[in-house]
C-alpha cells in the first residue's frame, strides 16, 4: 500500500533486521518484540510455540481470569501491539530508535495511566491492589494475603 503511493519502506524487519516483515513476524515470530511481550503478559514463558494475534486474544479470553484480570490482559495486549507498531514507525519514519527496555517501559506506563481510575472502580474489591515491581519488571496485579 504504501510503494503504490511512492512511500518506500525496507521489507526486513527492522527491530531484528532478519526475517520479511510480516504482521506475524513483528509482532510474535521476531525475538526482539516476543521478548517485550514476555516481559509484559507471563504466561507466554510457558508456550511452546509463539502465538499469532488471535491466539493471543483467544488465549486471554480462554484461561478462566476474572473479568477484571483478564480487563487488564487484553489492555495490556492492546498496548503491546499498539507500541510495537509506533515504535516501528519510529525506527523507520523517525529515526527514533528505543531500546526494548525503553519500549516495555513506556507499556507499563500507559497501561498504568489507564487502569488508576479501575482502582477506585466499583467492580474492584479492596483487598486486591497493583504492584510494579523494580524497572524492568512487568506490571502485576494480585491479591493482598491477609
Amino acid at each position: 500500500m504504501l510503494a503504490a503511493r511512492g512511500i518506500i519502506v525496507p521489507n526486513r524487519c527492522c527491530f531484528c533486521n532478519v526475517d520479511l516483515e510480516t504482521i506475524t513476524h513483528l509482532f510474535f515470530e521476531c525475538s526482539y518484540t516476543f521478548n517485550i511481550a514476555k516481559s509484559l503478559l507471563p504466561w507466554l514463558h510457558n508456550l511452546f510455540m509463539r502465538p499469532n494475534i488471535y491466539q493471543l486474544y483467544d488465549s486471554i479470553l480462554e484461561q478462566g481470569f476474572k473479568s477484571n484480570t483478564r480487563n487488564y490482559y487484553l489492555l495490556t495486549a492492546s498496548t503491546m501491539i499498539y507500541f510495537i507498531w509506533r515504535a516501528r514507525n519510529d525506527r523507520l519514519f523517525g529515526g527514533n530508535v528505543d531500546c526494548n527496555v525503553t519500549i516495555s517501559a513506556k507499556m507499563r506506563k500507559a497501561v498504568m495511566f489507564k487502569t488508576h481510575d479501575w482502582m477506585t472502580a466499583e467492580f474492584f474489591q479492596p483487598h486486591l491492589r497493583w504492584s510494579l515491581r523494580q524497572p524492568g519488571a512487568m506490571l502485576t496485579y494480585r491479591p493482598i494475603r491477609f
